[in-house]
């Protein structure tokens, strides 16, 4: 039997589902929903934690149970109000510590609704960080930007989100407590601290689709690891030798070791 995968009809299915008006719609188009979008989202699923998992052990992958079209009845009203949802994403991360805030996690989604174009996309870092993890990346940022600069510089990463950090949640004005002059206050600003990028039609219908989204979730572990480390305020830093700053032998070393291990998972 052929490797379950996405086409083009997984797009048409779920714009159609979101907008359906039955209870029932589902159960009389099951066999078309296993075909175009559960069973291609579960072999996609079992893929990138064949691939990522060695590199992420203690990221959760959820196997079970993914897929879940309906909303749940007490959020019908949400997102149009629809019965079903027209979208349809897949997240990873390491388990939460607390209730109040997550962790830089590794996301996929498809948005049969976007009108710009970018129904099919991959993203990762912290797109709903806390205050207090803003507060701390900030102040790491602040204090030496140079571990995020060198990572955005290499060309793995530079390859799969050339633009770096998204600045699509971004204060108006400087924050609290930071100079406003700041060589960096374009990434002060941010509220949140994440990349993404779009896939064509052709890739997101290709056979290898999972190993594309393996090859740049890759890399997005690299930028989540560097959040964990600036939120726990040890995040690496650069030296300055005779007025200019030089990257130390740590930080070389530290995203060396990072773009080694990305390498060895490469097919």
């Amino acid at each position: 039997m052929k490797k379950p995968r996405f086409s083009p009809r997984t797009i048409l299915f779920l714009k159609k589902a979101g907008r359906q008006k039955r209870l029932d719609w589902l159960d009389k188009n099951e066999a078309e929903y296993n075909e175009v979008l559960r069973h291609p989202l579960q072999a996609f699923a079992r893929d990138l934690h064949a691939e990522i998992s060695p590199l992420a052990p203690d990221y959760h992958f959820p196997l079970k149970g993914i897929g879940r079209l309906r909303r749940p009845a007490g959020r019908i009203n949400d997102w149009g109000g629809g019965i079903y949802k027209s979208w349809m994403g897949y997240s990873v991360s390491r388990p939460k510590e607390s209730r109040f805030e997550g962790n830089p996690n590794l996301f996929f989604m498809i948005n049969s609704e976007d009108e710009d174009g970018d129904t099919v996309l991959v993203a990762g870092g912290l797109y709903m960080p806390s205050s207090r993890q803003v507060r701390a990346i900030r102040e790491a940022i602040a204090k030496d930007a140079s571990a995020f600069e060198e990572l955005f510089k290499t060309k793995d990463f530079a390859k799969s989100f050339p633009g770096g950090f998204s600045d699509e949640r971004i204060s108006s004005r400087p924050p609290r407590g930071f100079d406003p002059a700041h060589p960096k206050m374009d990434w002060l600003k941010l509220q949140a601290f994440f990349v993404w990028k779009p896939y064509k039609k052709r890739e997101f219908a290709s056979a290898d689709f999972s190993s594309i989204v393996a090859k740049d979730w890759k890399q997005v572990l690299r930028l989540n690891r560097l959040l964990e480390q600036a939120i726990q305020g040890r995040l690496p830093t650069a030296i300055k030798t005779q007025g200019k700053k030089k990257s130390s032998p740590k930080l070389l070393d530290h995203l060396e070791s990072m773009e080694r291990v990305e390498r060895e998972m490469d097919f």
